[in-house]
């Protein structure tokens, strides 16, 4: 399997994607059904139609993923440029830190990061914290679906294998995932070429994964990772 996209649900998917693609520079690809994408570097940004729920997700749920962005050197004058786009500042109670918490257009968290944090040169993508219940485990769990590079840092991280690009950082959970709110960011996967579906879905099962499959008419099947976070693994094409 490959790590198809980072993917974030939004209540209007086109305009969300337009919002990123102006504040990161990249153009807004449609990718019918599967949504628009952004070939950001490393993985691309896909956005997804918020799905139709009896229990829509309270507005208080924990923010479990979000992206933290490489602001380059001067990462004020970018998050204020980010406002000027359409974003807003938020206070989430983190205090006086060096980084800047921004919500985007459809009010998801992110927070936009010193330069010196990262090896690549900014402004752009820097990273994505997962909330983690075993961060190694996750770590080493995404680590064996999608072939990325297990890095020791502050917190268990991985790193595209194909050279510079985001990375995904495993966090200590504030408290447990609930199992009736839903993450709107999650992780998305696609076969490899010669890759059987079932197979596939076999493996990540064996591997710590569930099967949840709520959006049966979708192009995608949905499991759960071993913390609960929500992932997706695109449907073979019949």
């Amino acid at each position: 399997m490959l790590l198809d996209s980072i993917t974030l649900q939004a209540d209007d998917p086109s305009f969300l994607a337009r919002f990123w693609s102006k504040a990161l520079e990249v153009p807004v690809v449609s990718d019918g059904p599967a949504g628009f994408l952004l070939l950001t570097s490393g993985v691309p940004l896909r956005f997804l139609p918020t799905p139709v729920s009896p229990t829509p997700r309270p507005k208080t749920a924990i923010t479990r993923l979000h992206l933290d962005l490489n602001g380059g050197g001067d990462h004020r004058a970018w998050a204020r440029s980010l406002c000027e786009m359409g974003a807003s500042p938020r206070d989430v109670g983190q205090g006086d830190v060096v980084w800047e918490v921004l919500a985007d257009v459809e009010g998801h968290l992110f927070c936009v990061m010193p330069g010196d944090r990262y090896e690549e040169t900014g402004p752009g993508l820097g990273s994505l914290p997962v909330d983690s219940a075993r961060p190694r485990v996750d770590r080493d769990f995404w680590a064996r679906v999608t072939g990325w590079i297990p890095v020791e840092a502050s917190t268990p991280e991985l790193r595209p294998p194909q050279g510079p690009g985001i990375r995904l950082a495993f966090c200590d959970e504030l408290a447990p995932k609930p199992v009736d709110e839903p993450n709107v960011m999650g992780l998305a996967l696609r076969l490899d070429e010669g890759e059987r579906e079932s197979d596939a879905l076999d493996l990540l099962v064996d591997l710590g994964a569930r099967r949840v499959e709520t959006e049966a008419e979708g192009p995608w099947h949905l499991l759960t990772d071993p913390s609960g976070n929500e992932f997706r693994l695109a449907k073979s094409l019949r």
